[in-house]
């Protein structure tokens, strides 16, 4: 993203929070896309300082999508954010009065929700829509889960997606933590089940499928695993 003529010269105001306003006000007056240009969009987005690119492969992320939009999840949890392009195809896909959260050990720095990070982040609200940090969490302490409580307020959560810590303690933790929370019909989503790298998570969605009602699409190295949710998980 090219800043207006003259920001260089702007002095007593660091240069990347400009950036980070400018670059949440392009966010701001995005039209309605389809699934294919907010993925394009997310991936080529930048601006000085940051940028929101997603790195799930084209066709299994697209496959999630089109489920995501289907289900039109009005509570989205998302636990491991990094840049936040997931976090902003799923505001696409939501509807305009959505609540999404994000769990993550990533720091915001001092200024908190004013961070360039979140200020750019909470900027992916669509309409009504609106976005929660929680950054930095451990995503396996109950606190965290208490706090995501209360900002869910008694709602179920509508669709989680998992892909924060990759050994297969980390993931079945963040599977017992959170999936309760999703309501019947919900969908749950773990990314790399295909890994070899990470194989942890491929072990803990074997065990899932056969508990599950559970399909995936697996068109690269990583994969990402849906289930629907039938009964209280």
């Amino acid at each position: 993203m090219r800043l207006p003529k003259g920001l260089s010269r702007l002095t007593g105001f660091p240069r990347d929070y400009v950036a980070a306003i400018f670059a949440r006000r392009r966010l701001a007056a995005l039209p309605d896309m389809s699934d294919e240009k907010a993925l394009e969009f997310a991936r080529i987005f930048a601006w000085p300082g940051g940028r929101i690119r997603p790195t799930q492969e084209t066709d299994e992320i697209l496959w999630l999508l089109d489920h995501v939009r289907a289900e039109q999840p009005r509570t989205v949890v998302e636990i491991g954010t990094d840049e936040g392009g997931t976090l902003f195809l799923w505001s696409r896909a939501a509807p305009q009065d959505a609540l999404l959260v994000a769990i993550d050990t990533r720091p915001l720095g001092p200024l908190g929700r004013m961070s360039r990070y979140a200020l750019v982040r909470r900027g992916f609200a669509r309409g009504r829509q609106r976005i929660e940090l929680l950054l930095p969490r451990d995503s396996h302490d109950p606190t965290t889960v208490e706090e995501l409580r209360g900002l869910l307020s008694g709602a179920p959560v509508d669709f989680l997606f998992i892909d924060g810590d990759h050994s297969y303690d980390g993931v079945r933790r963040d599977f017992e933590l959170y999936s309760p929370l999703v309501r019947p019909g919900g969908i749950i989503a773990l990314h790399d089940i295909a890994s070899t790298i990470a194989p942890g998570i491929g072990r803990l969605w074997s065990e899932l499928t056969e508990a599950y009602d559970t399909e995936q699409r697996v068109a690269s190295e990583f994969g990402i695993g849906l289930i629907r949710v039938r009964h209280a998980a």
